[in-house]
């Protein structure tokens, strides 16, 4: 059985006049075999500091990977997870709220998620 990060975390940006609850941000990586470490990584710094400009300095954010986790773009992206003590976790199937993928691959058809994009 896999335990989940909380779904919440207790924001502290200023929006709001005092603490309040916010979505633990979840960040899924494509198991892919052919990419850019170091694009990688810098897209997923990229995300989170674009987190911390919404929900403050104490987000909670999570890196979901398709797959096992175990080599090419999902074992980067653990890595990141791990040395920036953030959770990761199995992407199951979840909806997906943001998309990391490189310079110049056309949004999918019927795809309304934002998608942040590397040069790969």
């Amino acid at each position: 059985m896999t335990v989940k990060a909380p779904q919440f975390f207790t924001c502290t940006c200023t929006a709001k006049p005092g603490p309040h609850l916010a979505p633990v941000q979840r960040i899924a990586v494509a198991a892919a075999a052919d990419f850019d470490a170091d694009a990688l990584r810098d897209a997923l710094m990229q995300v989170w500091y674009d987190a911390t400009l919404f929900y403050g300095p104490d987000v909670v954010m999570v890196v979901a990977y398709e797959g096992d986790g175990g080599a090419g773009a999902a074992a980067v992206a653990r890595e990141w997870a791990g040395n920036h003590d953030f959770a990761a976790e199995p992407h199951d199937g979840e909806p997906v709220a943001a998309r990391i993928a490189p310079e110049g691959v056309p949004q999918a058809p019927g795809e309304s998620w934002p998608v942040y994009r590397y040069a790969a």
